[in-house]
């Protein structure tokens, strides 16, 4: 199989339809403007498939997956230079019918041109809906309709769109410690008031609270003060999530590098149908909202063209009277507008109630995107 792929302003779009069908592709060749974005958008996509070859294996022969990458750049104002790749194309694979190009998101006037060309030649269109999770099979005669099979997993996700991970919680030592989670987590509120004590005290000149040092000492984390503060509640919420939602994956703690000297650490990240979704848990009295929404909505771009992200607030009031009698928010109205403007939901109680939480998240990241 030639998979022909067009990149356009959602670059990762392209990956998808790679994904469904990468134990089957003898040649990846890749179109590209010759813009200065373009060509770092290209880039990033090469390393993940140099990455991609690396890496995999068919997961029904356990053979390493092998395929020559092509790279065609073109001005895609020039009708030649379209021509000429056309022509490119048709040497690199003399079956049309191996021939599949993605048209998904790709650039118009390439795409337009293109497919006509091959359609006339007898090979094949692929047109992927990205909300629906389909895609279309088109030749000259004929159009027929497919689910996706393959999902994209995290790790992938992020890496054949150029990215480096730096670090995650390994799932098998989230299972280890889940019921000492969750134990801790059983009343949330009391674990807020001992968390609250740790801000100027250290654990040992705590008093009280046994059950929750003991807890800690399980797990060797009494002296891990980010542990306590923060690490339990995102954990908790990745259980959370995991046991009540059909997310395809998620995954805690992710530390990325998006691009040289820009890494973040996410707390929580779920893919579901090939799009990549991101929640920030903050276990805190106050909350300065406004930096999170441009943070996360900063983030979100990175992660997935269509990709979602949710601030979760718990532990303190929205709203609090300061010692003049002014009103200060974790989350103005115009806060808020700048969140759901961005796709970023906004979840901020005091005392944290699971089903409303869950209830937010099925509604926010399960709605159609159209």
């Amino acid at each position: 199989m030639t998979l022909v792929s067009i990149l356009g302003d959602f670059h990762s779009s392209i990956l998808p339809i790679f994904f469904e069908f990468k134990d089957k592709i003898t040649k990846h060749i890749i179109v590209y403007d010759d813009s200065k974005y373009d060509q770092l958008q290209f880039d990033k996509i090469l390393k993940g498939q140099y990455y991609f070859l690396e890496n995999h294996e068919d997961h029904e022969s356990n053979i390493k997956v092998e395929f020559q990458i092509i790279s065609m750049k073109i001005n895609e104002d020039k009708y030649d230079d379209i021509l000429e790749c056309y022509d490119s194309i048709i040497k690199h694979s003399l079956n049309p019918k191996d021939i599949y190009l993605n048209t998904t998101d790709g650039l118009s006037s390439v795409a337009i041109v293109l497919g006509d060309k091959l359609l006339d030649y007898g090979a094949n269109i692929i047109s992927y809906d990205r909300y629906a999770n389909t895609y279309n099979l088109h030749t000259k005669n004929s159009m027929k309709k497919f689910n996706i099979k393959n999902n994209i997993d995290i790790k992938n996700h992020l890496k054949l769109i150029g990215y480096e991970i730096l670090g995650y919680t390994n799932k098998f030592e989230l299972q280890n410690r889940k019921e000492i989670i969750l134990e801790l987590t059983k009343d949330l509120t009391n674990y807020k008031k001992f968390v609250d004590l740790l801000q100027k005290n250290s654990i040992h000149n705590i008093n009280g609270f046994d059950n929750y040092k003991n807890l800690l000492s399980k797990i060797d984390k009494q002296n891990d003060r980010p542990f306590i503060q923060g690490t339990v509640f995102e954990e908790y919420i990745y259980h959370l999530l995991k046991d009540n939602i059909e997310f395809d994956e998620i995954m805690t703690s992710v530390s990325i590098e998006f691009n040289p000297n820009f890494i973040n650490e996410l707390d929580i990240l779920m893919i579901k149908d090939n799009h990549l979704h991101t929640i920030e848990c903050k276990f805190v009295n106050n909350l300065d909202g406004e930096h999170y929404v441009y943070k996360t909505n900063s983030i979100i771009d990175y992660l997935d063209n269509d990709g979602k992200a949710m601030i979760l607030s718990i532990g303190g009031d929205n709203t609090k009277i300061t010692k003049s009698g002014n009103k200060k928010f974790q989350f103005s109205l115009g806060t808020k507008a700048r969140a759901r403007n961005g796709n970023i939901k906004i979840h901020q109680s005091k005392v944290f109630y699971e089903n409303e939480f869950l209830a937010d998240v099925r509604d926010w990241f399960f709605a159609k995107l159209h």
